[in-house]
């Protein structure tokens, strides 16, 4: 088995690293790197929901650079209590620590949201209130 290999830093050159400060000279930055995520391409069942929308909401620029999100929405889409609050934590940030989408990107969400706030704005049935529980 192959151990691992670390490299030794000051707690300092961590903190500048976490802060998405450069480090030392010469050294690459690993800011903004991001692991393997699951679902980075787009499945059947969003092309076929996207193709549903009407075409002035379609997330397009969304499910180009962040498919793993549109494949989420469309996985919630018909739980309106659980696809609102998806939409709404991508939009808006509860914990006060992200950076946000790129512009075309905050727009897109943001005009889905609108549509589905008024696809559902009538949409209150106990299972839609009970679903927002869990």
């Amino acid at each position: 088995m192959k151990s691992f290999e670390f490299e030794k830093v000051s707690i300092a050159d961590a903190g500048r690293e976490l802060e998405g400060q450069p480090g030392k000279a010469g050294e690459p930055s690993w800011t903004g790197h991001r692991t393997y995520q699951k679902n980075s391409v787009l499945l059947g069942t969003t092309l076929t929901w996207m193709a549903g929308l009407p075409e002035e909401v379609r997330p397009l620029v969304l499910a180009r650079r962040f498919p793993r999100i549109a494949n989420s929405i469309a996985d919630v889409w018909r739980r309106v209590a659980r696809c609102e609050d998806y939409l709404e934590s991508l939009v808006v940030d509860r914990r006060g620590d992200r950076t946000g989408f790129p512009p075309d990107v905050a727009q897109e969400l943001t005009k889905l949201r609108g549509f589905y706030a008024e696809l559902h704005s009538d949409d209150r049935s106990a299972w839609n209130l009970a679903d927002r529980r869990n």
